[in-house]
């Protein structure tokens, strides 16, 4: 109900005395109080009807008003019982905040007033919601009848007045009513996964974006479908010399019209979110039912025994004489429900190929998956993946997300070797002791993929034995010899380039360097030690 339909009921002879431009103003109740600051009993949208008990002078007038616009307050009906008519004070009041103001006459209760007003908006509300669950049917109905998100979403949305966007937690896009720039996507996503609160706020091009969750399964925000909603734009209404909000009230400040738009997306938001659920559960079922063909493919390539290799790739829908990329990847430190990293990995991947099939690997800590792609799709297919995994670090808390992808491999006969490649990558991943990592065969130099097969307390042990003396006599003395190692091995044992790089005098570096032999007891004119040192120092420390 508007508060024009409202005020024109003949029986109740009620007079407007300020706020004739104000009358498209929404009405959500009808209130009476005579408090002189009624605040904490309002949620906006009321007609306050008040009998005057609390007016002395101008300056109560002034607070009245002013705690009712706070409120969001639709209008003020003021009745003449005590005072046999209303000050001026208030009137003026009123229209200093915006506020429309009527006068109820003294033969009129604020009872008759209620009795009239209430009938009407409840008839409303009941249509409205008979609106909402016809419209939720239909749009169940279509569903079931094989219509998808991508085309129920914007009619719905614009139905309901506002642009939404459903997006993965990596800002991949799922449906929407406008295309989104990747920044924006991107914003989103953050605003997302790094929120404590669900709706976060985001700006997004000028633009205030709500950002609603929509759990999957499992249910965990890595897990989750985000909603994104912002009031479509319309044409600015003209209205005596300024502009309406959308839904015809024109705020009497900022935080009235902020309080508006937020309640208005909740609302389109909540019926909005059951339309997404829908498809989310029909992609979770179709994901149940591959894992099932997956975890034997999995198997296949973690056991030991003899298997018809190409028969498990053929029911997950990879063709056997394909190339093949292999990833490895481990999800740690948060309490994770079952088979999150399974679906975090899926999302990584999924958008990367066509063909994908991914297994838990017999732990729920640890994925593996396999992706069809052609040589040419290598490259790309790396870097989506690699973009997912930088995107999920804003939600991981003190989590931890580690991935290690294969090189190329031709055909089934390369998969297993492609799996242990992953492998020796995800440890490399995971010694970097990064929140998120992503390592490929092709960034691992020789001596480093081997490096990540030998156990993690050797590499500390070899590492300690000959960096441990250097890194004590530097905490001493600020000596710097860590650093000049390094330089002098990255200057190829050149003593003058290495002085050059360090600004030092090549006395100094011979110095320096003869300090180190000492301290380790090695001789840096020996290939053999110069490589130790090297390999020691490109450990992670």
């Amino acid at each position: 109900m508007l508060l024009r339909e409202a005020l024109h009921r003949p029986r109740l002879r009620l007079t407007l005395l300020t706020g004739a431009d104000e009358l498209e103003r929404p009405v959500s109740r009808v209130y009476v109080t005579d408090l002189p600051d009624p605040r904490r009993y309002l949620s906006g949208g009321e007609i306050v009807l008040t009998g005057l008990v609390w007016w002395r002078d101008a300056g109560d007038s002034e607070a009245f008003v002013a705690a009712c616009a706070e409120a969001s307050v639709t209008a003020i009906g003021a009745g003449d019982a005590v005072f046999g008519t209303v000050p001026d004070d208030l009137v003026d009041a009123c229209r200093r905040h915006r506020m429309p103001l009527f006068e109820v006459p003294i033969e009129v209760s604020f009872r008759d007033i209620v009795d009239e007003v209430n009938p009407s908006l409840w008839a409303q509300r009941a249509s409205g919601l008979a609106t909402v669950l016809g419209r939720h049917r239909g749009l169940v109905a279509a569903m079931a009848a094989g219509a998808r998100l991508v085309d129920l979403l914007p009619p719905a949305a614009a139905e309901l007045g506002v642009d939404c966007w459903v997006l993965a937690p990596t800002g991949r896009p799922i449906a929407g009513t406008t295309g989104l720039a990747p920044t924006d996507r991107a914003a989103m996503a953050r605003a997302f996964l790094a929120a404590g609160r669900l709706p976060a706020q985001v700006t997004v091009d000028g633009r205030r974006v709500a950002v609603f969750g929509v759990p999957g399964r499992p249910e965990h925000r890595l897990a989750s479908w985000l909603l994104a909603c912002a009031v479509a734009p319309r044409p600015p209404l003209a209205t005596a010399g300024h502009t309406r909000s959308p839904g015809g009230h024109t705020p009497t400040g900022g935080d009235q019209a902020d309080a508006a738009e937020a309640s208005g997306l909740a609302d389109a938001a909540a019926e909005l979110t059951s339309l997404v659920a829908l498809e989310r559960a029909q992609v979770d079922e179709a994901l149940r039912i591959e894992r099932r063909l997956s975890d034997q493919l999995g198997a296949a390539l973690t056991g030991s025994e003899q298997v018809d290799l190409r028969g498990r790739l053929l029911s997950c829908g990879l063709p056997p004489e394909s190339t093949f990329l292999v990833l490895n990847a481990s999800l740690t430190g948060l309490r994770t429900p079952p088979e999150l990293a399974v679906t975090v990995c899926a999302e990584l991947v999924g958008p990367a190929a066509d063909r994908v099939a991914v297994t838990d690997a017999g732990s729920p800590d640890t994925v593996l998956a396999v992706l069809a792609v052609s040589p040419e799709q290598a490259p790309a297919a790396l870097e989506t993946i690699r973009a997912g995994v930088a995107a999920y670090g804003p939600g991981l808390g003190n989590g931890r997300l580690a991935v290690g992808v294969s090189g190329l491999a031709a055909g089934p006969g390369a998969l297993g070797g492609a799996v242990e490649e992953a492998r020796h990558a995800l440890r490399t991943a995971v010694a970097r002791d990064e929140q998120v990592s992503l390592v490929s065969a092709d960034e691992l130099a020789s001596h480093l993929l081997l490096l990540a097969g030998v156990p993690a307390d050797t590499r500390r042990a070899f590492q300690r034995r000959l960096l441990a003396p250097l890194l004590a006599y530097d905490r001493t003395h600020n000596a710097n010899l860590l650093r000049t190692l390094d330089s002098f091995l990255a200057a190829g044992g050149s003593w003058t380039r290495c002085a050059t790089l360090l600004h030092l005098h090549v006395n100094t570096l011979r110095y320096r360097i003869g300090r180190i032999e000492q301290l380790t007891g090695r001789d840096l004119s020996r290939f053999e030690d110069r490589v130790d040192f090297f390999l020691a120092l490109r450990l992670p420390r």
